[in-house]
């Protein structure tokens, strides 16, 4: 908590600066403010002055730390009314006031080191304010259009997106069913991914994607006294999902939700040793052999997940997702046969946004 005798000490000095042209110590520039309306200056909870905007939307309000104060970090909030706007200078460690009732409230995420030679420019142009910081006076092309410090991030992409990523997916049954009762017997049903495909953002929030996903085949093999066998199941599944967007600055969390089709070949090699055996003091050779059996499926199934991409660049972002696939369908020729499984994937990659 800062000392109270501090408190009043800085309000007292800050709310005698407040009006001064152009402050030679620290200052508050408010830019594209509505010309005419009110700026309010505040400090933790009190207010230390106000002024008016001039027609270009523009006011400077002075801002001295007291002689026994270096420097302090404030946290800046900016509380936009119908005809008042009002920025906050927030000690560290302390909470602003409550935005007054019809006022919206936009906080920066950094904390600022006010010196003794600190301005700040508050613009408020735009979707969110954006603030800049100098310890020294402002340079003159920040007052025209300049770097800023609390980056405003353009909304993010609409329309059409590419991807490409890669990960694993794991499938639940796949090694048990080629097992079946077979002892011993292993397999590998956690396969390397890899996935393409195309999104469309109707608007920031809402959106189609199709896609296309490849796991490595799923393998097992076991063996008894006189057999033994390879099995393999290569699956290729497209996805078809409606998807829901929440933009946090450049990032998009998003839910995902649809149908999937898949094609699949399960294919199992089994080789049977000779066996000789003897009947009536009569020793025969049984032959052995190799065979291979085969079933191919296709079909429908349900599919849900979600993940978040991260906007670099307007045009490039990164992306990570997961989500559970159930593959379910008969067999393609008719016969009988069919596949029942659930798929787990993880993916990452790079999307790219198509178009201005």
């Amino acid at each position: 908590m800062i000392e109270p005798w501090r408190l009043l000490v800085l309000a007292a000095v800050l709310n005698a600066t407040v009006g001064i042209g152009v402050a030679t110590a620290q200052s508050v520039i408010v830019r594209n403010a509505p010309p005419g309306s009110t700026i309010e200056l505040v400090l933790n909870a009190a207010r230390i002055g106000s002024a008016t905007a001039d027609p270009s939307g523009e006011v400077t309000l002075g801002v001295n730390l007291p002689a026994n104060v270096d420097e302090t970090d404030v946290h800046i909030y900016v509380d936009t009314c119908a005809k008042l706007q009002r920025v906050l200078l927030v000690e560290h460690g302390l909470q602003p006031p409550p935005p007054a009732q019809a006022c919206t409230r936009t906080g920066m995420v950094r904390l600022f080191a006010v010196r003794r030679a600190s301005t700040l420019v508050v613009d408020l142009a735009g979707p969110s304010p954006a603030v800049w910081l100098a310890q020294g006076p402002a340079p003159r092309e920040w007052l025209r259009q300049g770097p800023v410090t609390e980056r405003a991030w353009k909304p993010l992409p609409t329309g059409l997106v590419l991807f490409g990523g890669g990960g694993f997916a794991k499938f639940s049954d796949a090694v048990a069913l080629a097992c079946g009762t077979v002892s011993p017997c292993t397999g590998n049903d956690s396969r390397v991914t890899y996935a393409v495909g195309a999104a469309y953002w109707f608007t920031r929030f809402l959106a189609a994607e199709a896609t296309y996903v490849k796991p490595a085949n799923v393998t097992a093999n076991g063996s008894g006294d006189t057999f033994r066998f390879d099995s393999s199941l290569d699956a290729r599944v497209l996805t078809v999902t409606g998807m829901v967007g929440v933009p946090l600055g450049p990032v998009r969390l998003y839910g995902q939700a649809g149908a999937n089709y898949h094609r699949a070949t399960s294919s199992t090699t089994e080789t049977i040793d000779d066996v000789t055996v003897t009947l009536d003091d009569v020793t025969e050779t049984i032959p052995g052999g190799t065979q291979t059996f085969e079933m191919k499926t296709a079909g429908w199934g349900w599919l849900f997940g979600g993940g978040l991409e991260a906007w670099v660049v307007p045009s490039l972002a990164i992306y990570a997702e997961a989500g559970r696939a159930a593959l379910k369908g008969a067999a393609r020729d008719g016969g009988e046969g069919a596949i029942d499984d659930r798929v787990t994937f993880m993916l990452i990659g790079a999307r790219v946004h198509i178009g201005r």
